[in-house]
């Protein structure tokens, strides 16, 4: 079994458009993909009712925990991936 790969494309009406020549005397088995137009992603908005709804409470650039606190869990997390029982109290 020989395949072929080949893009037709029809009409208005559904008419292929240049149509193949094919081998005389064969039986052909034709499979059809319909091949969709990618579509451009429509920009994705908030429902208007949401508009000015969330306020910000806090400075964004600020970090929610001191630095050692930070170097603290960092460590407790080390030590209970290396399996000390005692950093999961």
């Amino acid at each position: 079994m020989q395949t072929e790969r080949m893009l037709l494309e029809t009409d208005a009406h559904g008419n292929l458009i240049d149509v193949p020549k094919l081998p005389p005397n064969t039986r052909l088995e034709v499979i059809f993909l319909h091949i969709e137009e990618p579509t451009v992603p429509t920009k994705r908005t908030p429902p208007s009712i949401l508009k000015e709804s969330v306020s910000t409470l806090e400075n964004l650039l600020e970090p929610t925990i001191s630095e050692e606190e930070w170097e603290a869990s960092l460590d407790r997390t080390a030590r209970q991936i290396a399996g000390d029982a005692e950093a999961f109290v």
